[in-house]
């Protein structure tokens, strides 16, 4: 199953940090921007070339090469997003009706089988779409190899680099515009002669993408930029693009160093002064940044993240989540059936948990009814324990203590020192007497008052004082 990517990358985070690569065969540049309150800031850049042919080199080789350049540079960040040139992308067009996007989808896979030579499920494609009319769109789709896309995540890996968006060159430069917006043909010279990029736009997205040489020595040997072969290559790419585009385009922006741009441009000029084509030497503008020297397109690409906006022509595949990651790496074969009860489970676990959750809350919310009362409660139970001891039960012990009072004489010659009253109404009392009459005169009053019964004498020790102990039963009422 192929890679198709929609034309509209999905969007990412945008960090306060990026650095920007971008390359051509062994030359690689980068530019360290940073966002800041009054905009952007380029903190660091550099221009290295190294050993080996970024296209076809040892990653690791170019990862450390890389680092090593870094270093050098005093850059430490991470997040990094690359510009890989049109000669890395295949590409083709086609045309398809204004549908559902599942089914749009659908239909560019289709279209891409038929398009590109190499494999689908080989490539990472992305697409962008032109509005041509109401019922169909012009797309372009545009390919990345996964091979070149591992070498790339692998030689930034190596050089302790995290990709965060791989895109195309000459789409960062000239991004496509509105619909409504006038189309426009760019190209761009890259760091000096060789070969040229060209990108076609209008009608909100990318109509054409290719390169082509328009390099050739000239009398003493030296790689010269040829007008003719670049006019020839534009005119061409034009007449193959279909209505309303192929003869209403005129507007010509040449992105490159600036003497090589302007020497193209006038020699275009005077060859199209009668076709209505307008040349101009454009170099890109990025807010908060000076136009001079112009921005190299790795400082394009890491304004363009920085700012949030989509890229025209995204290649990295949105990563999944760590979940989505765990599902595919398990979630197969006999694993599947464990991972299958294990969430059943899981999920049952989870609803008991929300049961004795909602429970819980409306327990709380009865309890928060009641406690107003509750607390009432406990205030007038604190104030029976308070005043228990004045309660009928304690009032009979008085009444006891009473009726012993009333049968001891009042000149102290009978006196008590303990007396013990029993749950059955039985009362002990023991204590000291002058003599015998005196203690038998008070036995007497005490079998005399109501209420008490059964008085006995159980023992006595000693004749004067004497020491006694008796037993009476209660069955008398309250005190008074």
């Amino acid at each position: 199953m192929m890679n198709l990517l929609k034309s509209v990358s999905r969007p990412r985070k945008a960090p306060q940090a990026l650095l920007g690569l971008s390359w051509e065969g062994r030359r690689i540049e980068g530019s360290l921007l940073r966002r800041t309150p009054s905009g952007l800031q380029k903190v660091s850049g550099f221009e290295a070339e190294l050993s080996v042919d970024l296209d076809s080199g040892d990653p690791e080789t170019i990862g450390r090469e890389l680092r090593s350049q870094l270093d050098q540079a005093g850059i430490r960040e991470r997040m990094c997003a690359v510009v890989v040139p049109v000669s890395s992308l295949l590409v083709t067009q086609t045309e398809i009706p204004v549908l559902p996007e599942a089914d749009a989808q659908s239909l560019l896979q289709i279209e891409a089988e038929k398009g590109f030579h190499a494999d689908p499920s080989t490539l990472q494609i992305a697409d962008s779409r032109c509005a041509r009319g109401e019922g169909a769109q012009w797309v372009t789709l545009a390919a990345l190899s996964q091979t070149r896309l591992a070498s790339l995540e692998r030689w930034a890996s190596a050089a302790r680099l995290k990709l965060v968006g791989v895109s195309s060159t000459l789409c960062e430069l000239q991004p496509a515009g509105d619909p409504a917006s006038e189309g426009v043909v760019a190209l761009h010279l890259g760091s000096g002669p060789g070969p040229v990029t060209l990108q076609v736009s209008a009608g909100g997205g990318v109509l054409a993408l290719r390169s082509f040489e328009g390099v050739s020595e000239d009398a003493s040997g030296q790689p010269a930029l040829h007008a003719d072969s670049v006019a020839r290559e534009v005119r061409i790419t034009l007449g193959q693009l279909p209505e309303p585009w192929n003869d209403a385009i005129r507007k010509v922006l040449i992105f490159g160093p600036q003497a090589l741009a302007e020497s193209l441009a006038g020699a275009l000029s005077s060859r199209w002064a009668v076709s209505g084509f307008r040349v101009e030497v454009r170099s890109p503008e990025i807010p908060g940044l000076p136009t001079q020297p112009a921005p190299a397109p790795s400082a394009v690409v890491a304004a363009r993240i920085l700012a949030g906006r989509p890229a025209t022509l995204e290649f990295l595949p949105p990563k999944p989540s760590v979940f989505r990651q765990f599902l595919a790496r398990h979630a197969q074969g006999p694993r599947r059936t464990v991972w299958t009860v294990a969430g059943a489970v899981t999920a049952v676990v989870v609803l008991a948990f929300l049961v004795q959750q909602v429970q819980l809350s409306l327990l709380e919310s009865r309890w928060a009814a009641l406690s107003g009362k509750v607390r009432e409660l406990e205030r007038i139970q604190q104030e029976l324990r308070q005043y228990r001891p004045w309660t009928p039960e304690a009032a009979r012990g008085l009444a006891i203590l009473e009726a012993l009072s009333n049968a001891f004489p009042e000149n102290g010659s009978v006196t008590a020192k303990v007396v013990e009253i029993r749950e059955s109404g039985e009362v002990v009392c023991s204590g000291t007497a002058t003599d015998s009459p005196a203690f038998l005169a008070m036995t007497s009053r005490l079998s005399a008052l109501p209420g008490v019964s059964k008085v006995h004498h159980d023992q006595s020790r000693g004749t004067s004082p004497m020491q006694f102990n008796l037993t009476f039963v209660w069955n008398g009422g309250t005190a008074r």
